[in-house]
């Protein structure tokens, strides 16, 4: 049963699901991910108990009745935690509040304030209900700038036109600001041709331009305050040889053109691994750099840092802020969700830094 139910998803998640209405894609993914695992963790709990049974030399499970006591309260236990996380947690949008500090940061982006963002994943909404309150939670912070780190669709463009509307009601003094991440290049979906692909990361484009978005890819801009002056650098998708989905397409030293090593750079890449494996080795001048892509596992029972979640197995930085150096890493943790709503332990947020010295 369980490998029928693997099978099943391998075929939603590599077939034409991306077309499929948003609700019945959601909750199809949602039952069939949730009985997959209660199926996994059954056969997990009772491999467990065959072994301790051959240990101590019985050839059966010791006790029939407390083995059904355990499963029971597993069956429980998942479906009040699903439950809470589908229908709590993934929708309590919080807002983070972080201070950085830099003494060379020029006097005149004292208090600038950033609102950063990422990884809507926007064909997992069902309602534009939360991306409202996510537009008003984002103006209301009065932020001198917005940006937002990659990962805005799950499959295609098409994801967002519901929500271009929306999106486009945010407002910061300096403009809105994004780059592109792993699943925003459509390589998550089987295309007719490679030219289909293209064509659909124009078309996202030309969704961000009508929204007022401005999309680094491998280029900066420069941010004024007075006489003051900082570059905002972003670049395009960063892969390594773990990551074979999708190119490595960040070109660090091209967005850096122009640039100069005493100059302020705040970086915007998608791949917090990108900082670890590149930015810290090859480029240590970027003062601060802001990404996604980690969700902070959206799975991540615990306190503080102090939590249990699989993005610490996968990266390196994978949730809030790092000092490495005379370096600063912000790794944001979403504001949505992948495949179905569920958050536990790491509610989706948007992160306000302030900038001082």
């Amino acid at each position: 049963m369980v490998c029928l139910t693997l099978l099943i998803l391998g075929l939603l998640i590599f077939g034409s699901i991306a077309y499929w209405s948003p609700v019945l894609k959601v909750y199809v993914y949602g039952f069939l991910l949730a009985f997959a695992a209660l199926k996994i963790c059954l056969a997990v709990i009772l491999s467990l108990q065959l072994l301790v049974s051959k240990i101590s030399g019985l050839n059966k499970i010791s006790s029939p009745k407390r083995w059904f006591q355990t499963v029971v309260c597993i069956i429980v236990f998942g479906f009040c935690a699903m439950l809470y996380g589908s229908i709590f947690e993934a929708f309590n949008l919080r807002v983070r509040h972080v201070n950085i500090q830099d003494q060379t940061l020029p006097k005149n982006f004292e208090g600038y304030r950033i609102v950063l963002f990422s990884d809507m994943h926007i064909g997992s909404q069902v309602s534009t209900r939360y991306v409202r309150r996510l537009v008003d939670s984002i103006n209301a912070q009065n932020p001198d700038l917005v940006v937002f780190a990659g990962d805005m669709v799950n499959y295609h463009s098409a994801e967002l036109v519901p929500f271009a509307d929306l999106f486009s009601e945010i407002r910061a003094t300096d403009g809105v600001f994004a780059v592109l991440g792993n699943h925003d290049y459509g390589g998550y979906l089987r295309w007719k041709t490679p030219q289909d692909s293209i064509n659909d990361i124009q078309k996202l484009l030309d969704l961000y331009e009508s929204m007022g978005w401005n999309v680094l890819r491998n280029e900066h801009v420069w941010l004024h305050r007075g006489d003051d002056s900082i570059a905002l650098a972003g670049v395009e998708v960063y892969s390594n040889h773990r990551t074979r989905r999708w190119k490595n397409l960040a070109d660090t030293e091209k967005a850096l053109r122009g640039v100069s090593e005493s100059d302020f750079i705040v970086m915007l890449t998608h791949n917090p691994e990108h900082f670890n494996e590149k930015l810290q080795i090859y480029f240590p001048h970027i003062n601060l750099t802001l990404t996604g892509h980690s969700h902070g596992g959206q799975i991540a029972p615990g306190i503080g840092r102090h939590r249990i979640s699989v993005a610490r197995l996968a990266l390196y930085h994978w949730h809030g802020l790092y000092k490495i150096d005379e370096q600063k890493l912000f790794v944001d943790t979403g504001a949505g969700f992948n495949m179905f709503p569920f958050r536990f332990g790491m509610p989706p947020s948007i992160s306000v830094l302030v900038l001082g010295h």
